[in-house]
């Protein structure tokens, strides 16, 4: 059996707030998945969005299951992004899959989950209605900004 292997593609370290994260030139002809890995702070709780190749037409889907601690709900969603987590006002870390990210001929399943620190939990799983291979990801916040992070891009590769 294979190993997989995670090669890092890049990361940010945010030296000042930022409403944005964006990963750019990401290899067309690779292949695997990419995984995200996002360790940050907000300076409001609010949503965190994500979306690909710059895309912010209606072609992302989803269901999400979250629990603060006292409350537990999930939902269902279409629009311009995938929901790549809940930002919070204290530490957290929320990690990002996109499976088969390269392949052209297959629209795009995102999975991610996150912790915060004191009260939040959540699991997501997307899809980006779009055979085109992923060149680029962008995070940004709904309100707020980013007070602080690290974000790590790798690619995971198996042969």
């Amino acid at each position: 059996m294979a190993t997989p292997t995670y090669t890092l593609i890049d990361s940010t370290t945010l030296g000042s707030s930022a409403s944005s994260v964006t990963f750019t030139g990401i290899s067309a002809t690779g292949k695997g998945d990419l995984v995200l890995v996002c360790d940050f702070v907000c300076s409001t709780a609010n949503r965190i969005n994500g979306n690909l190749n710059g895309d912010t037409g209606s072609n992302y889907s989803g269901v999400s299951m979250e629990n603060d601690g006292g409350t537990t709900v999930s939902d269902l969603r279409t629009g311009a992004y995938f929901y790549a987590a809940a930002g919070r006002t204290t530490q957290a870390t929320t990690i990002i899959q996109i499976m088969n990210y390269a392949n052209t001929t297959q629209h795009k399943t995102i999975l991610n989950r996150i912790d915060a620190s004191v009260d939040y939990t959540a699991g997501m799983a997307s899809r980006w209605a779009n055979t085109a291979a992923v060149t680029s990801i962008a995070l940004s916040t709904t309100n707020g900004t980013f007070s602080s992070g690290t974000f790590y891009l790798y690619q995971i590769v198996s042969e």
